[in-house]
Formats: C-alpha cells, sequence, structure tokens
C-alpha cells in the first residue's frame, strides 16, 4: 500500500541507489511545483489500494520530459530507479506494466490546477511588462490560436486513424487539437480527437466566452461560426469574436451578401489590405448547416511571395478596429505552427509511449507545463531563436545551463532592437 504523505528516501538510502549516467535536468522545477504535488497527493489519499500515484508519475514524466533519451517504458523504469528520481519519488521504482495500466485509468485533467497556477504566473509577468496599450495590443491579450496537428501511432493505437504517407506505406495517425494563447504561449484547451470528429466540430464545441480565436482555411464552416453566438434577447450576440481565413468567394466558399466597402487607410493598404466589406452569409437551402444572420467582415489582403502575388480572404465578427489590426491579428496564428514545431521537433513526440487516449493526453499535459515552466524560467516566450537552442539541448550538445545565458543576451538584444526601430517610426512620424 502506498504511503498517504510524500515521503522520500534519507539520503543514505539514496547513497545506495544507481546513478544515471547523464546529467540530469529539470529537478529544479520539480522542486518549484512542490504545492501543487502535495495536492495531488492529498486527492489520492481515497485510493489507499493504489499502487501507482499521479503525482510520481507526473514527476517521472517530467525529468523525463527535460531529458530526452528516456523516451521508453522501459528506460523510465530504469531511470525511476536512480538517485536523481528517487529524491523526488516516494515509490521504490514505476513498473512498466503498472504504468502502462495506469495509462488507462489515469484523468488526466487532475493537472489542469497546475497548469491554472502557471497560467496566472504567466498572466501576471504579461502584466509587469507595460506594454503600451493600443487595439492590436488589447485584443492579443485574449487572442487564441486554434489547429490540429497529426502524430504517427503505433499500429496497435486501434483508435487511431489510418492513412498512407508520401511512399505508400499504412500509417496509423492521431490527432491533437490544440487552443493557444498567441502572448503567452499557455494552451487554453487540449483535446485528442476522436476517429471522424471533424477539427471544426471540435473547435465550435471547445468555444469559450470572451476570447478572440483565429483560425486557418480547415475551420471556414457556418458551424464554428455559429458557436460564437448565443440567444439573448430573440437576437445573437456575440460570445466571442474570430478571424477564420476562408477561400476566395465561389464554389464551396460563400459569397458576403449585403455588402458595402469601408475606405481603407493609409495603414490598411500597408498591411497589404486591398477590400474590406461589411455584410452577411446567406445559406442555400441545400446547405447541411444554416448560418446565423448576423453581421460580418470581410477583410482580404495580398503579398508577395516568390514573384507571386497571394491573396488571404479573413472573415471576422470584429467590427470596431481597422482592417490593418485584423491583418495583423491573423499572422499571429502562425504562433500555434511554431507551437506543434517545438513539439514535435523538441519534446519529441514523435513517439508515443502509451496506446490509450487517456496516456496520450498525460504525456501532452506534461508537454505544456514543461512549456510553462520554460518561459517563466528562461523570462521570456519561446521563439524561432530558442527552437535552435533547444535543439542542441535535446541532441545531447549543450545544457540548460549552459544556454539559459545566451537566450537572455539574445532576447535583451531584440529588446534593444525593436526599442530603436519604434524610435524610428516615432521620429518619422513627426517629421512627416
Amino acid at each position: 500500500m502506498q504511503p498517504k504523505s510524500r515521503q522520500r528516501r534519507t539520503k543514505r538510502e539514496l547513497a545506495e541507489l544507481p546513478l544515471w549516467p547523464d546529467q540530469v535536468m529539470g529537478g529544479k522545477f520539480v522542486r518549484l511545483l512542490q504545492k501543487q504535488l502535495s495536492e495531488l497527493r492529498r486527492r489520492d489519499d481515497s485510493h489507499g489500494n493504489r499502487e501507482l500515484f499521479l503525482d510520481d508519475v507526473f514527476v517521472t514524466y517530467l525529468l523525463a520530459f527535460f531529458n530526452p533519451t528516456i523516451r521508453t517504458l522501459r528506460t523510465i523504469e530504469d531511470f525511476s530507479q536512480t538517485q536523481q528520481v528517487q529524491r523526488h519519488l516516494s515509490i521504490q521504482k514505476i513498473c512498466r506494466t503498472t504504468l502502462s495500466d495506469f495509462h488507462r485509468l489515469v484523468d488526466p485533467q487532475r493537472l489542469e490546477p497546475i497548469l491554472q497556477a502557471l497560467r496566472e504566473q504567466l498572466s501576471r509577468k504579461e502584466a509587469g511588462l507595460g506594454r503600451a496599450a493600443n487595439d492590436l495590443s488589447e485584443l492579443l491579450k485574449r487572442t487564441v490560436a486554434v489547429d490540429g496537428t497529426f502524430l504517427e501511432a503505433a499500429a496497435e493505437v486501434a483508435w487511431a486513424v489510418r492513412g498512407s504517407n508520401q511512399h505508400g506505406r499504412e500509417n496509423s495517425y492521431i490527432r491533437l487539437d490544440f487552443q493557444v494563447g498567441v502572448t503567452s504561449w499557455a494552451p487554453e484547451m487540449i483535446v485528442v480527437a476522436e476517429p471522424g470528429h471533424s477539427e471544426s466540430a471540435s473547435a465550435a464545441a471547445n468555444v469559450q466566452d470572451g476570447r478572440l480565436y483565429l483560425y486557418d482555411r480547415g475551420f471556414s464552416g457556418f458551424d464554428v461560426i455559429n458557436a460564437h453566438y448565443h440567444l439573448q434577447n430573440e437576437s445573437w450576440t456575440p460570445r466571442a469574436q474570430f478571424v477564420i481565413r476562408y477561400k476566395p468567394a465561389g464554389g464551396n466558399a460563400p459569397h458576403l451578401a449585403d455588402a458595402d466597402e469601408n475606405p481603407l487607410s493609409e495603414k490598411d493598404l500597408a498591411a497589404g489590405v486591398v477590400s474590406d466589406r461589411r455584410g452577411r452569409f446567406r445559406s442555400s437551402k441545400a446547405a447541411r448547416h444554416i448560418v446565423l444572420d448576423v453581421p460580418l467582415r470581410e477583410v482580404i489582403i495580398e503579398y508577395q511571395e516568390q514573384d507571386e502575388t497571394k491573396t488571404v480572404r479573413l472573415i471576422t465578427n470584429l467590427l470596431d478596429v481597422s482592417a490593418e489590426v485584423i491583418a495583423q491579428l491573423y499572422q499571429q496564428r502562425w504562433q500555434i505552427e511554431l507551437f506543434f514545431r517545438w513539439l514535435k521537433c523538441f519534446a519529441n513526440f514523435n513517439h508515443l509511449i502509451s496506446h490509450h487516449r487517456s496516456g496520450v493526453l498525460l504525456s501532452f499535459y506534461v508537454a505544456v507545463i514543461a512549456a510553462l515552466l520554460t518561459y517563466l524560467h528562461l523570462g521570456h516566450r519561446p521563439s524561432k531563436y530558442m527552437f535552435v537552442m533547444l535543439e542542441q539541448v535535446a541532441c545531447g550538445a549543450a545544457t540548460w545551463e549552459e544556454i539559459a545565458p545566451i537566450l537572455r543576451e539574445r532576447e535583451r538584444q531584440r529588446d534593444v532592437e525593436r526599442a530603436s526601430a519604434a524610435k524610428r517610426r516615432a521620429k518619422k512620424k513627426a517629421e512627416s
């Protein structure tokens, strides 16, 4: 029977255990979460006959995350018996067979209080940056990028989606749907999708009041738009706002009916905006989904890519900001693409150690918590430059302690560059 407190081994007992051959990173993050870990154990006290508890599994997974050679059930079992890990655990080892059963039964959402505590710390950090308030900065505080990503799964994962890769080989995939705050990089929602459950249906089911959502073309359905409204006093009122990329009007992409042109400012034109119209979508009688009769806005943007003019059509219910702001907002959607790159490249989620949906979700909760801890520790949100440095850690070419001062200096230089650019823009504006 497991002890009801997080009792750990004495120094003498630890000295008799084997050492993990490589430097073990992440211990300081475990120590930062001691209060939350004690709360996890307290809530498990009612299950006195349980052999394995969530706090011990979470600690082991968190340490394994920061040590990229530990990516299988067998290595996790060996790793859990070492001096470096045992100082944080209340169990002698985590057996791979018991851990496999644990994946089937665990409720990963019990880690939500840890996520929430880290989100609050990030909010305080963001609030203390003292950034100038404007339409864009205020909107970004509540802006969430939405998308899904596929990961290759083992053939034994019965609930995975079957498909072929570019070489014609049969593969199994699972889809993870994320909502990620674009300024904090804090995931607001993580869903392991059911087979046959579309991205748009998942997004529509997880709209939260007061948020501003950024969607790519895969979400251009009437059901997604409808999910952002509720019926109040016999009229449809926005409960959340959105910016969705649509295909050019025609075919399956609806036209904006009863549209009125808005004049474009110099800033709008400088942002690549070529059209800004307000109107409504009309659904045909044959349509499976009926769009609500609500005012919408269509912003068309053009940009050059390799001597070719590209066009982006955005549909939004943001009616009171400039077209330039909407164009800049949509650029923030790429934050979620960076997040996926981080998960797949640095977090090494090309190999899943669980065949159960709850076990897969647990792994991603740990990854997200690790991302927020990284942000808080380094003092800034992960960037492209950070990805390069983190990949050096992942392959064993550097340690956290070595890259931290490099990253801080790089961010200091970027802050200086941004401040200089802002002064130049202000000077140019004053002269004009």
